[in-house]
């Protein structure tokens, strides 16, 4: 994992309605909500607005498919068990 300022991410999220960049903090405290499926798909500095590699991203909060299947297999604790 790469280690940068969580505070400093923000998330690109293809959503059905259009494309959100939201805070990294953002997504992790709310997640995809009802849309379970939904993911960040790309990441950057809000300072510099510099692309950044998406395992800057925690592992548990990439909602990817390894993410979901790790939660699934009960090797990582789901982080939106409400969901």
């Amino acid at each position: 994992m790469t280690e940068h300022d969580l505070e400093d991410v923000i998330v690109t999220i293809e959503h059905p309605f259009g494309t959100l960049e939201v805070p990294l903090t953002t997504w992790i405290r709310r997640g995809p909500g009802p849309r379970t499926l939904l993911r960040p798909t790309a990441a950057s500095s809000r300072l510099t607005g510099e692309a950044l590699p998406l395992d800057v991203i925690p592992f548990r909060y990439r909602n990817d498919s390894a993410s979901r299947r790790a939660i699934a297999a009960g090797e990582i604790e789901d982080p939106w068990p409400e969901v």
